[in-house]
């Protein structure tokens, strides 16, 4: 997944602080693989979202953008998630945003940067916003300023089973969620997720953590709209 140089009057990137790595209880895993040729991994499983379907039919919801809400919802309740590795600095932002890949008519796809305040209409609002911006001016570009964002990428064509994507160096830190076609699995509306991360920041465990959480938000959508 290509990334990419900060466009004139583009906002710059909310401001971060230093971790301080005198108390930082995963140093010595992140001094273990900061540094690591290959430092991201990826783990693809497919999470229960039974009852997320009628959920976002009965309020008129698109699927992918109320999932990429909730996505977001969870990555920013999840401080290793906030953390990025920036010249070289370990630093935690206090929200990130998404940057989404929207695809195109000539099977293509493009980028759009929205923006995340916790607020489900506003954050969807932004996303639909950002999505039509995109489809009608498609950016392929290699952009930069993207420390405060994660990325999110959908394939509704399959249920996939596994899935790596590249990377450019200078983004390793910066988590990339994929999701794929829901299917119906033992009477469970199941869908296909797979989580990128660095291992200098996240381990199994917090993305498990982050995957149960967001079935939990898909599954009890309506009390978190409520």
């Amino acid at each position: 997944m290509s990334t990419a140089a900060q466009s004139v009057g583009e906002p710059a990137a909310q401001a971060s602080r230093p971790v301080d790595l005198a108390h930082y209880p995963r140093r010595r895993l992140f001094e273990c693989f900061r540094n690591h040729p290959l430092p991201v991994f990826s783990i693809s499983t497919a999470i229960d979202i039974s009852g997320y379907a009628t959920a976002i039919e009965s309020r008129r919801l698109r699927f992918y953008t109320t999932l990429c809400c909730l996505i977001g919802k969870a990555l920013n309740d999840s401080t290793c998630f906030r953390h990025r590795i920036v010249d070289d600095v370990l630093v935690e932002f206090p929200v990130i945003k998404p940057s989404i890949n929207v695809a195109l008519e000539d099977e293509s796809f493009s980028f759009a940067d929205a923006e995340y305040n916790g607020c489900f209409q506003e954050d969807y609002a932004s996303i639909r916003s950002a999505i039509a911006a995109a489809q009608a001016q498609p950016n392929q570009d290699y952009r930069g300023g993207l420390d405060d964002r994660f990325f999110l990428t959908h394939l509704p064509w399959l249920s996939f089973t596994g899935i790596q994507h590249p990377y450019i160096p200078a983004y390793a830190s910066i988590p990339l969620i994929s999701t794929g076609r829901s299917f119906c699995q033992d009477g469970k509306d199941m869908l296909p997720i797979a989580v990128q991360a660095h291992h200098a920041l996240v381990d199994g465990v917090h993305i498990a953590r982050l995957l149960e959480q967001l079935a939990d938000h898909c599954r009890h959508l309506d009390s978190l709209l409520d």
